[in-house]
């Protein structure tokens, strides 16, 4: 042993894998020598690999972000419950008549001029916890509530199970309440898509590379928190704030094709159905169809959009 610690480094190595007679009979190229080496750390670092997983595996499976749910079936499930949100509160000074500037014609509001110090406030807040099957499936519960009107709603309530397919691990069921097919444009809060409702759907089914999601959804009934000026409100009676339990009769079939490549431009393709139930009058049933294709190039400054709609 003394012998083995006044060598050089590699030889010290050499030695953990010959014994020392055999390597003071031999010669070796510098080749030789490199080799044996990186097989030495290679081996030692595949030892520490083992020992972090085993570590790893005695730990108890538990949540991942809802949003990233469906990503892999490899995920690991972190500890207990997953809370996120988004919410503005503040002072809202006025310093005119108005209290948003806004701009007539405009689909979204007074965000349409620019939101900073430009909105109402309010939030919504998120809950989810996953849980791992002895088979493998993981399954997500998720309930959302916010505050954008002078009450609390539930805005989220569904269940959700990813790497149950063999054939489609990466494959998303839910079924619930959830916001569903509601592409943004950030900077001025624009929703050009919106079908927030009630139902069921798989998403990011892989087909030859690309994914497709398909869901069928109804519209939440709404009805008026306000208090009316004989001080009644009939409304709070039937339902929360802004949202009552049942559908109002409007329905969709929604699609979205994703995953796609063109070169360097990412493709998305949206193509729905919509139509109306006995609930809503006859006079004023619709049928009608929405396509969308969005044409996405990233670059290192960021990501450039066009959007049909």
């Amino acid at each position: 042993m003394t012998m083995i610690k006044k060598l050089p480094l590699t030889m010290a190595v050499i030695a953990a894998f010959f014994p020392l007679t055999s390597v003071m009979a031999q010669e070796f190229t510098q080749e030789q020598i490199d080799a044996i080496v990186a097989k030495a750390v290679d081996k030692a670092l595949a030892d520490r690999q083992a020992k972090i997983d085993a570590a790893a595996d005695k730990k108890v499976d538990v949540i991942t972000n809802p949003q990233t749910t469906a990503a892999s079936p490899d995920m690991a499930i972190p500890f207990g419950l997953k809370f996120s949100g988004y919410a503005r509160y503040g002072a809202h000074f006025q310093t005119g008549d108005q209290k948003y500037v806004g701009v007539d014609g405009s689909y979204n509001g007074a965000s349409a001029i620019g939101r900073l110090g430009n909105e109402s406030n309010g939030g919504e807040f998120q809950i989810s916890k996953a849980f791992k099957s002895a088979q493998g499936a993981i399954w997500d519960l998720n309930v959302m509530f916010d505050h954008w009107s002078d009450e609390v709603n539930l805005k989220k309530a569904y269940v959700g199970v990813t790497n149950v397919l063999e054939s489609n691990p990466n494959a998303y069921i839910w079924a619930g309440r959830d916001f569903h097919q509601r592409p943004q444009q950030g900077i001025n809060d624009y929703f050009w898509m919106n079908h927030d409702g009630q139902g069921a759907g798989v998403k990011n089914f892989d087909i030859g590379g690309v994914q497709f999601d398909v869901a069928a959804v109804s519209q939440v009934k709404s009805c008026s928190p306000e208090v009316m000026a004989d001080e009644t409100n009939p409304s709070r009676i039937t339902c929360t704030g802004s949202s009552d339990t049942g559908d109002n009769g409007h329905y969709a079939l929604t699609t979205k094709t994703h995953n796609i490549k063109a070169g360097p431009i990412d493709v998305e393709v949206y193509a729905n159905y919509g139509f109306d139930s006995k609930a809503v009058d006859s006079d004023a049933r619709l049928e009608a169809w929405q396509g969308g294709l969005v044409l996405s190039h990233t670059n290192d400054s960021g990501v450039n959009k066009v959007i049909l709609r």
